[in-house]
Formats: structure tokens, sequence, C-alpha cells
């Protein structure tokens, strides 16, 4: 695969050095510095979400990982990991972590270009026939960028931002080869995904759907963010293959959400628009999916309904797609 050039991957405003951890406001006790990487083989037999953030004036880091094998869901949860032992920017890697069973390490090969996250761990079995069970897992996803860094820009919203600080995310299309180790079964799996970086205060308090997409002929990645007292908030890109990245100017979902089955959370259609008038409309089917805790996020924890499906999407004139569809609602 071929690596895009900088100006290709910066074309946004975001730079080589956002690849890497940011400088922290100590008067922001909700900054977090998040990556998140996730990935879907073709048919959606497999697929995975890894997210590791740390709230560096909380002192704590919180590491993710949700396995699927077609009929497992396999998962790590840990929410309080010591800041202190976390290394940024130290031997050659973005971050890495280890102790007491648990490992990860992030390595930008080159930045906003190519990287590789591994992983070793022990996750609990949470559907499917081995249901309870501890087993070992491991991971390395090797990846390219298939496309440019995208962002809209720092934004204005006031509880994301600080003043004098650096604070903006970014989107990212890849594709990838996973290894991936659970128990005594060894896959090699060609797979395609996003990867996402933000870093800034990240009040969780709010209502989203994320949906993103990537195929052989396209990617595309759409959220709407609903903050109180904040106007509805619409944004993120299209990108035929081999063309230029486009923003998106309207974003509409028109969901039916079960509460009581996280395995089948969520169906209904979308409606995008880009800049360039392009039209992007069809329908969603989750093929499974997993509950995320984030009661800890709040400054009062509670429970939102705060869920990840592996879908497969229906989009006109196109074959049916795999994609994720991240949505948190409030009860």
């Amino acid at each position: 695969m071929t690596m895009i050039d900088e100006k290709t991957l910066t074309q946004f405003g975001i730079k080589l050095e956002d690849e890497f951890p940011h400088v922290f406001s100590e008067d922001h006790e909700d900054w977090n510095e998040s990556y998140f990487f996730d990935w879907y083989d073709r048919e959606g037999h497999n697929a995975g979400h890894c997210r590791i953030a740390w709230h560096p004036v909380q002192k704590r880091v919180l590491f993710w990982l949700y396995i699927f094998n077609g009929s497992e869901w396999m998962i790590i949860e840990e929410y309080r990991l010591p800041f202190s032992e976390l290394k940024l920017n130290a031997d050659k890697s973005v971050f890495s972590y280890s102790g007491w069973g648990l490992a990860f390490d992030y390595v930008a090969t080159a930045a906003l270009n190519a990287g590789k996250l591994t992983v070793s761990g022990f996750a609990r079995v949470v559907s499917g026939h081995r249901q309870g069970l501890v087993l070992p897992v491991s991971l390395n996803l090797a990846f390219q960028a298939l496309g440019p860094a995208h962002s809209r820009g720092a934004g204005t919203v006031e509880n994301h931002s600080a003043e004098g600080f650096s604070t903006n995310r970014y989107e990212q299309p890849i594709a990838a080869e996973l290894q991936l180790a659970i128990d005594a079964d060894k896959y090699l799996i060609g797979v395609r995904g996003e990867r996402d970086h933000s870093w800034g205060p990240r009040p969780w308090d709010m209502e989203w759907q994320f949906f993103v997409v990537n195929s052989e002929h396209f990617s595309l990645q759409s959220t709407v963010v609903n903050i109180p007292d904040w106007p509805t908030i619409q944004m993120g890109y299209y990108q035929a293959t081999e063309k230029e990245m486009e923003h998106l100017s309207k974003v509409e979902f028109d969901l039916v959400f079960d509460a009581a089955d996280p395995t089948k959370a969520v169906q209904g259609s979308f409606s995008l628009v880009c800049d360039s008038g392009r039209q992007i409309s069809g329908r969603i089917e989750t093929i499974s999916g997993m509950e995320i805790d984030i009661t800890h996020t709040f400054a009062t924890p509670k429970r939102t309904e705060y869920r990840r499906s592996l879908v497969r999407c229906f989009i006109e004139g196109e074959d049916a797609v795999i994609g994720w569809l991240e949505c948190n609602r409030q009860i």
C-alpha cells in the first residue's frame, strides 16, 4: 500500500506531531486524551474495538477491548489503571503500559500514515457457549491510513476547549492486518476500520450517534451530537476510493432502539449530504453488539445506554457493507 504524502494527510489542519500525546491543562478535571482503533472483516464475522484514554488530572487510565469472533464477545474493561504507570513517547512508543496481566503498546511507524497496536491480557467471555470463562487474548493490529486525518478543527464548544492549550480530534480510515490469538486459537485476518485521536476537556454528559463504514469502494464517518443548551452538531466525511475526502454538511439518523438487548440494539436509516451536494442514504441492521460501561465518567455516576453495534449497511447503489454504529442515550 502506498504511503500518503504529508500535504494530503494534513489538509484538514492536523499536524504530524498531533499523532503523539499533548500537553494537558491541570485546570480541567475532565481532560481526556484518547485513541481508539476499530476493525472488521468483509463479512462481519470478526470485529473489534480498542480504546485507550487517560484522565491525567484524575490520575487514571481507561482501557477497553471488545472482540467479536462471529459467535462470542470477549471484553477487557479497565477504568482505573494508574496514570503513573503509563509511558508516553518513550522507547519509540506513542504510549505503552504493562502490569498485572495486561500490556498494550502503540507505535507510530509513520506519523498519521501507519502504526501498530499490540495488546495482551485476559478477557471475559460475555456471550456464546463459553460465556463466563476468562481466556488469554493477544492481538497485533498493523495498519495503514487510507485517507487524511479528518477534522473540523478545534471547535467552539466551551467545555471542550481550554485557553492556551491545543484541543482537537481527528478521524482516519484504515486498512490493517490483524494477528489475533484467543486461548489456543490463532487468526490472521485482513480488516478495515477507523481510528480516532482526541484531546482536551471531554465531558460525557451528552447524546450522540457515531457511524463509520470502510469498504473497498468508499469510507465514511458521520456523527450527530446533542449537547445540552447547544445546537445539534452534525459532521463527518465521505471519501470514494482514490478521490478527495470531503466534509459532510448534513447528518440525519432515523433509528429504532431495543433497550433490552444490546446484541440487537439498533436498526433504522440514515441520510447524509456532502459539501459538494452528494447525497448518501441507506439503512442499517445490527449483526451483534455490546454495551460499554461509562458510569464512572460522570461527576455523579449514572448509567446511560452506551452501545457499540457491528452493523450491516445497505446503501443505495452499493453492495452491503460492514460498519460500526455507536450510540449514547440518556435513560
